[in-house]
């Protein structure tokens, strides 16, 4: 039955900001509107003191895009609210699936849906073009500008209480509400906190890019001969992967599929095509000057939380360094005297499906902490004693199918992700089917109940009506409430660490970055790991407990990823050779 919200205030809220690429945000002003009092609030860039509103569990506090004002509260040297909600997490969570997955709903957008009158976007966009500009601003242009701020507050107002009815449901949405609003603290956070760079080795390479991207197709493309200059032809690569046998997908139309994701799986299969792979992005899609650092020498963008349909983040891959080419994230490193560890829970989807089906078996592969050889015994493809060293082919092919599986592949797609024939594959699926038959029971529902229109939901109230306004592919039926749950994962534990003080420079999919001194690294550690334990038996119920792993980088040691080592060596090489 719906709940009724037990607040003495509830201030809507609205500051403008002046945000630069990688910086922190530079305050405006604040306008806010208690509901209950009908009390406003105006406070110009200077008069800020002291919060103008309680900020206790009595007070719930309202906004749009809210990390947004919590950030601001950072800049302020306030501290986080007790209670708070943002209107663009819910407007995502309740429309999830009607929009043909076009992300990060605007304020107009969501007030349009529900038919709340809003200025006009050609004045708003004049607005936003006088406060970036930076000032000084006339009296009059204050006034003017307090003026656009208030009516955001008023839209966000109205738009509340539209979305009352929907956010008071129950006890328990009203509850996810307010843990998704204190995800968007918890985000405010980690931007702030940004990643470190190493900006000296960034400025050599932006410098010198576009000699170096020469460079490098002399020398990487002598194994494949698909180039021509710096234009990869597309005639030439079939030619190699026809002689090197290797099973490539097709589109429809017969070519070749070379968009980067399938360039991504195949490179798993055959690591031969990996430097081929990011030489590709880097001539592509890798713009050196986006990537969003500042005059500190952090890299901070938005984190875009609930951007997917899963509820997962979604940065911008240019402006956010874990989201370019792997060998440039190697431009990670601590400053003297502070370390980072990238925390990452193990084999996370594999995890959550055994739990949230109640699969004993499955659970069983995964606690045995090689889930993929597991399955191989299970499925009386290698015998009891055997062990990654002495079946290493076996395991590969097994590891095809439990990752297929979680990726909603086909048997026709994982024969050609891992090279086997089509029959191995499907009998290998079929084995799948048989030993983890309350993951399969349990997924075919899902998969069926999304086709049919019904609404899918995690543990904590993140849903998607799949069918909604989309032909939705039952694949990604399969793979979503892994996702989806494991975005519920990583909020709860970014809250806890956030609230403990815990320097978390940004969530990476399954994985956590925290920052430290380098003599208390190993507490770092110790909490994250816990806080992100905690999360997993929080999500997944008492005693499922969802593993992790650690990487440390200590100063003067950079962070390094495996698949981009060879591209980092060879591009730092070009530099040295050419004197940047």
């Amino acid at each position: 039955m719906p709940v009724t919200l037990p607040y003495a205030a509830i201030w809507v809220l609205d500051f403008e900001f002046i945000a630069r690429d990688g910086e922190h945000p530079v305050v405006v002003c604040l306008v806010a509107n208690d509901l209950v009092s009908g009390q406003w609030v105006r406070v110009w860039q200077g008069d800020f003191s002291e919060p103008p509103f309680p900020l206790d569990g009595n007070t719930l506090l309202v906004g749009y895009s809210a990390a947004a004002e919590w950030s601001c509260f950072i800049a302020l040297g306030w501290p986080m609210p007790a209670r708070c909600i943002d209107l663009y997490a819910e407007f995502t969570r309740i429309t999830n699936g009607a929009f043909d997955g076009k992300l990060f709903p605007s304020l107009l957008a969501a007030a349009a849906h529900y038919g709340i009158n809003t200025m006009a976007a050609d004045e708003k966009g004049a607005m936003r073009d006088l406060i970036l500009s930076g000032g000084p601003w006339s009296a009059s242009e204050q006034q003017d500008i307090l003026h656009y701020c208030a009516a955001d507050v008023r839209v966000t107002a109205d738009l509340f209480r539209a979305m009352l009815p929907q956010l008071v449901q129950s006890t328990s949405t009203l509850g996810g509400a307010l843990l998704r609003g204190r995800y968007t603290c918890a985000v405010a956070r980690m931007e702030w906190n940004g990643i470190p760079i190493d900006v000296p080795t960034l400025n050599r390479l932006r410098n010198g890019w576009d000699d170096i991207k020469r460079d490098l197709v002399d020398d990487i493309d002598r194994q494949y001969g698909v180039y021509e200059g710096t234009t990869f032809v597309a005639a030439r690569f079939a030619a190699y992967i026809e002689r090197e046998g290797i099973p490539w997908p097709r589109l429809p139309t017969g070519t070749l599929a070379l968009d980067d994701d399938t360039f991504r799986e195949r490179a798993k299969s055959y690591p031969a095509i990996a430097p081929l792979r990011e030489l590709r992005h880097a001539l592509g899609k890798m713009r050196l000057n986006s990537l969003a650092v500042g005059q500190d020498g952090r890299n901070r963008t938005g984190v875009m939380p609930f951007g997917s349909k899963t509820g997962r983040n979604q940065p911008s891959n240019a402006r956010f360094v874990f989201g370019t080419s792997r060998w440039l994230r190697s431009l990670i490193q601590p400053a003297p005297g502070r370390a980072l560890a990238y925390v990452d829970w193990v084999s996370q989807e594999i995890a959550i499906a055994a739990a949230l089906s109640c699969d004993e078996v499955l659970w069983e592969a995964y606690t045995s902490g090689d889930p993929y050889m597991a399955f191989a015994k299970q499925a009386g493809l290698v015998p009891p004693e055997a062990t990654k060293a002495s079946h290493k082919a076996e395991r590969q092919r097994a590891k095809a199918i439990v990752l297929g599986v979680g990726y909603g592949m086909s048997a026709d797609s994982m024969a050609v992700q891992a090279g086997l024939h089509i029959d191995e594959a499907r009998d290998l699926l079929v084995r799948h089917k048989l030993t983890y038959r309350k993951f399969w029971a349990w997924a075919m529902q899902n998969q069926n109940a999304g086709l049919l229109g019904f609404i899918l939901q995690t543990t904590f109230g993140w849903t998607w009506q799949a069918g909604l306004g989309t032909n939705v592919n039952p694949r990604s039926l399969l793979n979503w409430p892994m996702q989806a749950n494991g975005a519920e994962m990583m909020r709860l534990a970014c809250c806890e660490l956030t609230e403990q003080g815990i320097s978390v420079c940004c969530p990476v999919h399954d994985a956590l970055l925290v920052e430290g001194p380098a003599d208390d690294i190993d507490g770092v550690v110790a909490a994250t790991r816990i806080a992100m334990e905690r999360a997993s038996e929080l999500v997944l119920g008492k005693g499922y407990i969802v593993k992790t792993d650690v990487d440390l980088v200590t100063w003067p040691n950079r962070y390094a990823d495996e698949a981009g080592v060879e591209m980092w060596d060879r591009v730092l090489a070009r530099l040295d050779v050419r004197g940047w």
